[in-house]
């Protein structure tokens, strides 16, 4: 694969990866500012109404019509949360039949972004007010995963800076206060502002990609770019929280900081913790005590943290925290076998060979990958997991520090509470 990522007009960087190796082409188009709960609300509901409709095809059928003429073509919303960085734009799939697949979606992703359907100057208020309601009700239905509930909520009482705390999806309150008019209002300002990052995969040369997005942009009247930088969290330390609810099975999660310069020793320590079915978690805590029905843990990359995690029977509370708390401990006093080194290795390093298997998976990984400022491929990052010694492994799990525990937990475990907040 050929590789070439630079600057092609003020604030937009493209990427192109030269490849035959798939059926499709994947072209993505992602802008991106500083998150809060305002910012994240109409990043998430922009795409979705700029969907809707444009000048030329003003509804989501004529849109549907233009898309089965271009064999299939599929344009996308799509936004994403990075640390304390939102991204807002779409993702797009096509098969090149004709030798104009290229031009065709790039211009109708360009109607849909700088030509949208207007009523008075500003977004049609049925398209806003469909996909407002939609946005509400995907925030509400966040708590009926009762798990990813518990890391939402964790985020929320872990990160000192607020910022990084912010669900991807906004708040309910925000995004009730959006009309039509602040919508567009907004989508004028992020347009000519915010910095955007393009993706592409397939048979098109870099050149012939950086001119076709160049006439993209060409109707776009961009203005100051503001400047976008990832930054590190403040950590919440020793905060404990436990949050009562109706329910059979308590979620425990368990966040710890990590002080890391490269994120794949940390990786690697949180395989070996809670990585799949021969980690210290699943093999001791739920296979061998039997204290849970789901465990793991996982590591984000922006926020330099680790979440272990517990679906729990709310009366094992203590014991299953004290547990969980006894595998890390194991690692920090270097009670890490070989076989574990060398299975979390093999994971990591198939996961992320993996990648160059799939296009979306590579548009995923760069994205990423441009935001962190790590050009390493994923085979170069393979390579990278794979020479990982003991000593580098030891010295990462000793930077993590406890920072926050939270319990969701039932309603008649009061014993149970009191005794669990009281031993820390």
């Amino acid at each position: 694969m050929n590789m070439t990522y630079k600057e092609i007009l003020p604030g937009i960087k493209l990427r192109v990866i030269e490849s035959t190796r798939f059926e499709t082409n994947c072209i993505s188009v992602s802008f991106m500012a500083g998150i809060s709960d305002e910012v994240a609300s109409n990043m998430t509901l922009l795409p979705r109404v700029l969907r809707r409709g444009t000048t030329k095809h003003p509804n989501m059928k004529c849109l549907a019509a233009a898309l089965d003429d271009m064999y299939g073509t599929r344009i996308e919303p799509i936004s994403r949360k990075y640390g304390d960085v939102m991204t807002s734009g779409f993702i797009c799939d096509f098969v090149d039949v004709d030798g104009d697949a290229l031009k065709n979606t790039v211009k109708l992703l360009g109607e849909i972004l700088f030509d949208p359907m207007l009523c008075d100057g500003i977004f049609s208020e049925d398209y806003v007010s469909g996909e407002r309601v939609n946005l509400i009700d995907e925030i509400k239905s966040e708590i009926n995963s009762k798990m990813s509930y518990a890391f939402k909520k964790i985020n929320e009482h872990m990160f000192e800076d607020g910022s990084f705390g912010v669900d991807e999806l906004g708040t309910e309150e925000e995004a009730e206060k959006i009309s039509a008019k602040s919508l567009y209002r907004f989508y004028r300002k992020f347009v000519s502002e915010a910095p955007c990052e393009i993706f592409f995969c397939g048979k098109y040369s870099f050149d012939e990609v950086a001119y076709e997005v160049s006439k993209m942009f060409a109707g776009c009247q961009r203005g100051k770019i503001a400047k976008l930088a990832v930054t590190t969290p403040e950590f919440a330390r020793g905060k404990r929280i436990c949050e009562k609810m109706d329910v059979s099975q308590a979620c425990l999660v368990i966040g710890m900081s990590a002080d890391v310069s490269d994120i794949y020793p940390a990786k690697l320590v949180t395989s070996i913790i809670g990585g799949g079915t021969t980690s210290k978690l699943f093999t001791n805590v739920r296979e061998k005590e039997s204290l849970c029905y789901s465990t793991g843990a996982t590591f984000h990359s922006f926020e330099k943290a680790m979440f272990m995690y517990a679906g729990i029977d709310p009366n094992n509370a203590d014991i299953a925290e004290k547990a969980v708390m006894r595998e890390f401990e194991n690692c920090v006093h270097g009670n890490i076998t070989d076989e574990e080194i060398s299975d979390s290795k093999k994971g990591m390093i198939d996961g992320l060979l993996t990648t160059e298997d799939s296009i979306f998976s590579m548009e995923a990984f760069w994205l990423r990958a441009s935001l962190l400022n790590d050009e390493r491929t994923p085979s170069e990052a393979a390579a990278a997991v794979k020479n990982i010694k003991r000593e580098m492994i030891e010295k990462t799990v000793n930077d993590f520090r406890l920072s926050t525990v939270y319990l969701l937990t039932g309603t008649e475990v009061e014993k149970v509470e009191r005794k669990l907040l009281s031993e820390h």
